[in-house]
């Protein structure tokens, strides 16, 4: 799989999908087009063919659009039969109930196994 690279900007999150089956997103998400920007990255994940993957979602803000995205991706991600092992690391900020809730959400949609970081603030390194 070639890797995936993008900048983040003031509406779309950092993402690093390397070769190894490690993914990233991590920032903000409130793109104009949510298709637009999501729709590659799902498409990544569908023709994934790595045995592993582990996929970190550390976003600090996502409106609705960007949550019904990565709910998607997760879901393709769950559904790609060349995945054998695939873990979700949550990471979200202390006191943001509804990220958590989320997470747990999509976690029981998607049947993945999902790990949660509650941070005291947000993770930026």
């Amino acid at each position: 799989m070639n890797p995936i690279v993008l900048l983040p900007t003031n509406s779309t999150p950092e993402i690093n999908f390397s070769a190894t089956g490690e993914l990233l997103f991590k920032g903000r998400s409130l793109p104009e087009d949510t298709a637009k920007f999501y729709d590659p990255l799902t498409n990544w994940i569908e023709n994934c063919d790595l045995e592993n993957v582990c996929i970190t979602v550390c976003l600090d803000y996502m409106n609705s659009s960007s949550a019904q995205q990565i709910s998607k991706f997760l879901q393709t991600a769950r559904n790609n039969p060349l995945i054998k092992n695939c873990q979700v690391k949550w990471y979200y900020e202390e006191g943001d109930e509804d990220n958590l809730d989320f997470g747990k959400e999509v976690m029981q949609l998607t049947d993945l196994p999902f790990q949660f970081f509650e941070t005291a603030e947000y993770i930026d390194n």
